[in-house]
């Protein structure tokens, strides 16, 4: 059995300007015995992109068996109804139905995005292929989840933006107003110990070390 790999569709920048943020998130496949699985997929207006990204590899949206979406907001879910499956957790779908109105980045319209799909909850510890678990990274939003996937280089963690960008992690402090800032802070330490390769969302990879963090 082969061991799972992470491979970067879409790099993820941070890019805030005057007039509001691009938002552009990171995009990432992991192809495994199990299948392929995407984690997040961008704005529409990064669509032509990840198909032209997918298409590189060979793929189409029809070869992705999962796409896992870390947590609800805008620039990390809207092309969704480009795949067969989604996954989310219980507590992000359940928010979804009715954000809060500060919350610039959940529109009240997100949950019709999912409107029709197979959408399917999971939790901590679920796992979605083999050496592919889901890992719950709350405070950001009330659900939002990684994935930690076994690979050669150690455990791979995708953080949606519980840890949007390096610098979040040596800084041990979310970016941005969080939903619940202290659940954020826990979820950022949990990276730090778990992971040995962090998928950030905004942000290039990074390796971790215990006496250091390092690009």
């Amino acid at each position: 059995m082969a061991t799972p790999s992470v491979h970067t569709l879409l790099n993820g920048y941070l890019m805030p300007t005057d007039q509001g943020n691009p938002a552009f998130c990171a995009v990432y496949l992991i192809e495994s015995d199990d299948g392929r699985i995407v984690f997040d997929c961008g704005h529409v207006g990064r669509r032509k992109a990840l198909l032209a990204a997918l298409c590189e590899r060979g793929l189409s949206p029809g070869d992705i068996a999962t796409v896992v979406v870390s947590h609800g907001h805008w620039d990390h879910l809207q092309n969704v109804d480009l795949f067969q499956r989604v996954v989310m957790h219980p507590h992000e779908l359940r928010y979804l139905k009715a954000p809060s109105r500060r919350d610039l980045g959940t529109p009240p319209w997100t949950s019709a995005v999912l409107e029709g799909l197979d959408v399917r909850e999971a939790s901590e510890g679920e796992q979605l292929a083999s050496g592919v678990r889901v890992v719950e990274l709350p405070g950001h939003t009330p659900g939002s989840i990684g994935l930690a996937v076994d690979t050669d280089e150690g455990t791979a963690l995708l953080t949606g933006d519980a840890v949007p960008a390096a610098g979040v992690l040596l800084a041990g402090e979310p970016l941005g107003r969080a939903f619940d800032s202290a659940r954020a802070r826990a979820s950022i330490e949990r990276v730090a110990e778990l992971a040995d390769v962090v998928h950030p969302g905004h942000d290039k990879s990074f390796r971790v070390t215990r006496a250091k963090r390092s690009r």
